[in-house]
């Protein structure tokens, strides 16, 4: 099994073979429209590459075609899964622009899969007889006791048909092939995405968020101090009427954790979006966490709403949490978010975000 990647990029191969085990997993039966597997792939990208602004690395062509997609297409980075691949699948039916793009894979995806099965009668033949080889070797192979992942239909090409062995064998082990899959493509995105964090987390359409907590948490050092203001616009912040603020945010982090949270009024909130703020406003914003933590540690409710402090701190009690003075507090902080900063806004997030009223 593992040969069938030995002969693509990993991009490719791994994204490959997911779209031919999320075909697999939908029940969709033994033949695969190449068209569709094109899709599937650009669709499997689109989360990783746009959404979430990782690299495939310089050279990787699968990341292009996903990037013109995104600029042409007028799709957006919250499109679900279904429209990206409606979409993908439109403009290659069409075959102009983008679409005729993301069809060239269709001479190299479907036949460096099969490549390994017959690379000792491959060795040394010209570039332009490959493929032909290829799915003449496929067809004869399918018949054969030891038969091939899958065969052609169609000309030009337009299907391939998983062998009914194979296709046993991947519904047996769905599970762990998706994983494995996922796992080689998670490796290699780190390589090409080196200090970015939850990695793991963005090979996938992004989960709907529950604030909840962080509510709870702002609501209740609202109760008991009285007012906040916003550490943007200085506004003033009422209980249970504010939105929740990712100070880094959350399509770079994709965590909740309440030492990146902060208050605002609706409207900041959507003004700044993804942007990164303005680095003045670091110093509110860890006054307004330390002052924060002060209050919480003096309810009930301390040690559930503290936890994500304490593995900041790496500490174990509360004691130990509010017994750190300011400046200490604010070393801390800002040596967990400032380097990440920088990273997001390489990365291409807008860089220093200001409140204009």
């Amino acid at each position: 099994m593992l040969q069938v990647f030995s002969k693509s990029p990993i991009p490719i191969s791994f994204t490959g073979f997911l779209a031919i085990l999320d075909h697999i997993s939908e029940g969709q039966g033994h033949f695969i429209p190449i068209h569709s597997l094109l899709a599937s792939m650009v669709a499997r990208s689109w989360y990783p590459l746009i959404f979430f602004r990782l690299s495939f690395g310089k050279q990787d062509q699968l990341g292009i075609m996903v990037d013109q997609l995104s600029q042409v297409s007028g799709l957006d980075i919250h499109s679900s899964p279904d429209e990206i691949l409606k979409t993908a699948k439109s403009y290659l039916t069409k075959r102009q622009g983008v679409g005729l793009h993301i069809a060239q894979l269709a001479t190299f995806v479907p036949y460096r899969f099969l490549s390994p099965f017959f690379s000792h009668l491959l060795r040394g033949l010209e570039d332009w007889k490959v493929n032909r080889s290829i799915r003449q070797l496929a067809e004869e192979m399918f018949t054969s006791p030891s038969p091939c992942l899958y065969r052609f239909h169609g000309s030009p090409l337009q299907s391939i048909e998983i062998h009914p062995e194979w296709y046993e064998y991947l519904q047996q082990h769905l599970s762990i092939l998706t994983d494995f899959c996922l796992w080689h493509l998670l490796n290699y995105l780190q390589k090409n995405n080196p200090n970015i964090p939850n990695l793991a987390t963005k090979l996938f359409a992004p989960v709907q968020r529950d604030l909840r907590l962080a509510r709870e948490f702002w609501n209740l050092v609202i109760q008991e101090k009285g007012q906040l203001h916003c550490i943007y616009s200085n506004q003033p912040i009422h209980r249970g009427a504010f939105s929740i603020d990712h100070f880094l945010p959350w399509r770079f982090v994709v965590h909740d954790a309440l030492w990146n949270l902060a208050p605002t009024p609706r409207a900041v909130n959507s003004a700044k979006s993804d942007c990164l703020p303005d680095l003045s406003y670091f110093e509110r914003f860890a006054r307004l966490h330390h002052e924060a933590v002060q209050i919480i540690s003096k309810t009930r409710r301390g040690d559930r709403l503290l936890e994500d402090y304490l593995l900041l701190f790496r500490l174990g009690q509360i004691s130990d949490l509010t017994a750190i003075s300011y400046s200490t507090f604010y070393e801390k902080l800002s040596a967990e978010i400032l380097p990440q900063v920088q990273i997001a806004a390489n990365m291409g997030f807008t860089t220093g975000w200001k409140y204009n009223a």
